[in-house]
């Protein structure tokens, strides 16, 4: 018995470990050259494919790669012990139709791009390119109020940032740690470089990459994050931030992208998310909410909402709240576009616009297959008895391109927590304009208001 046991024991420490790595544990299973240099910065990064949702689920590997050269590019990728027949690079409207030439897949691009190339119609171990522009004015290690982490490697880091000062990761930086702030302005979080957590364990460690509280005028740019143990981007009563061109792949246990709770004023521009959970989510705990916008933004979304508010509503009022020209190129599990009003807020002036899912697969696992859910119903998460409403909602300009043919849920809960004055225009599914809510299977509450209505979009 205590052999057998010795056995299991060795066996699983030969296993191959998902989390609690440093990224050069792994071979990269993918080769990229830019404009014929080979690319140093190629990470085989956690992803994870799993469809519902536990502790620990199981991971894989894909490769997520970093150049910043001037536009434009001439991509090579070799996948190793791959036969390429075929490849696809999303977003497919960049318009990119890579040859396949002795064995690589090749493309130009013309200006920086964050991009997904798939081989013979697979998703796993798809690469993950960003191309990006050197900065006009790189700060060095003796730039004043500026704190540089340069090419190599830097373990478990915690740095706060302090007001008018850079945290910058230049390009070959892999710092595996913490970025922290609070009650700090007029900061800067930027470079081209790795913010990872791979050697975190999500449950004892729970290292959120960027957390910042009460900051106020500061932007992020241009960092890629990492496998994340916990939230990756997540504000709390911050105010007057932009986002811009900063990268996430996640794969753990309530790995969201970017969570903002009780902010104001607030812009993602220009990013990336590959969640294992929410990929945009707008929460409100004790303060209100007001003026969120995403924008330009491209989303992978394994497990869990692309564009969400909720399911924590407890603020008094959150308003305000804009997604726009969003391209998602997979939704695996849960609706594309949501609002989970399941505490007391008034949810109200939220703007859906300009969104493409080129892969529509909701429903899978443990999921629902609604592209569209706006609820005020009761939730696990729910921590206040009276539910809220939700009101003034658009949304316009929608496509569906490929995938399963999805539901809408619009469910108030009662007559007291209604969902009203909700206008859908511009919605194409599978190549069919839906005009009406008898064209795709809905689940509508007899306590809606009456104002809830497909339009012309004037």
């Amino acid at each position: 018995m205590n052999r057998m046991l010795c056995a299991v024991v060795l066996l699983l420490l030969l296993l191959p470990c998902a989390c609690a790595e440093e990224l050069s544990d792994r071979e990269p299973t993918a080769r990229v050259w830019v404009n014929g240099t080979e690319v140093k910065n190629v990470y085989e990064t956690a992803v994870c494919t799993q469809r519902f949702w536990e502790e620990n689920p199981t991971l894989s590997t894909a490769p997520a790669a970093i150049a910043v050269q001037e536009a434009p590019y001439l991509v090579e990728i070799a996948f190793s012990g791959i036969d390429v027949q075929s490849a696809v690079v999303r977003p497919l409207e960049k318009g990119i139709v890579p040859e396949i030439r002795d064995g690589k897949v090749c493309f130009r691009v013309e200006d920086a791009s964050q991009l997904v190339i798939e081989v013979n119609g697979e998703i796993r171990g798809a690469v993950h390119l960003f191309l990006d522009t050197p900065d006009a004015e790189k700060p060095g290690p003796d730039t004043p109020k500026v704190r540089y982490f340069g090419p190599g490697v830097y373990r478990d880091q915690i740095i706060t940032v302090r007001s008018n000062e850079t945290i910058y990761l230049d390009e070959g930086c892999v710092l595996y740690g913490q970025i922290y702030s609070g009650m700090a302005s007029n900061f800067t979080i930027a470079g081209h470089g790795v913010l990872c957590g791979s050697i975190y364990d999500r449950w004892k460690d729970t290292i959120v990459p960027v957390n910042l509280s009460n900051c106020s005028d500061f932007t992020i740019r241009d960092i890629t994050i990492l496998d994340p143990s916990a939230w990756t981007v997540n504000l709390l009563k911050c105010k007057r931030g932009t986002i811009d061109n900063v990268k996430i792949i996640s794969a753990r246990s309530n790995s969201d992208g970017f969570t903002f709770q009780n902010c104001e004023d607030i812009t993602v521009k220009n990013s990336f998310v590959r969640s294992w959970d929410d990929s945009l989510v707008v929460k409100g705990y004790n303060g209100d909410v007001h003026r969120i916008t995403f924008d330009h933004c491209t989303l992978w979304t394994d497990l869990a909402q692309s564009c969400e508010i909720g399911y924590e509503t407890r603020a008094k009022v959150i308003e305000d709240i804009t997604f726009s020209h969003i391209t998602v190129l997979h939704s695996f599990h849960k609706p594309v576009i949501s609002i989970h009003n399941s505490d007391h807020a008034r949810v109200r002036n939220v703007l859906f616009e300009d969104i493409v899912v080129e892969d529509a697969q909701m429903g899978e696992g443990d999921g629902t297959p609604y592209l569209i859910d706006l609820t005020t119903t009761e939730s696990v998460w729910s921590a206040t008895l009276k539910r809220g409403t939700i009101d003034q909602v658009t949304i316009r300009n929608v496509q569906v391109l490929s995938g399963k043919k999805p539901a809408i849920r619009i469910w108030s809960n009662d007559e007291n927590s209604r969902i009203d004055h909700v206008d859908i225009s511009g919605l194409t599914i599978l190549g069919e304009e839906i005009t009406g809510f008898d064209q795709l299977p809905c689940e509508m509450s007899p306590f809606n208001g009456e104002e809830i209505r497909f339009t012309d979009g004037e």
